[in-house]
């Protein structure tokens, strides 16, 4: 399974060796404006791949985008 969280106290957790037993902790922003994202879904606009653990925890992370779009839904 694979969550998202903005949650000072998972994040706490998480520093303090008692939260998930995996993490990869990453910053940045994304929004969109109603309707935007689906719109840009039907665009093909974004690529997605099914949900996969290992991609996210395990991956070489210089392998990572190449494996991620292996597995992508749509052709490019």
């Amino acid at each position: 399974m694979v969550a998202i969280t903005s949650s000072p106290e998972i994040l706490r957790d998480i520093g303090q060796h008692k939260g998930p037993e995996k993490s990869l902790v990453a910053f940045g922003y994304a929004g969109w404006g109603p309707g935007q994202l689906e719109g840009e879904l039907a665009q093909h606009g974004w690529f997605t791949a099914p949900e996969d653990p290992k991609l996210v925890f395990d991956e070489d992370r210089a392998k990572v985008w190449d494996e991620a779009m292996a597995r992508r839904t749509l052709p490019i």
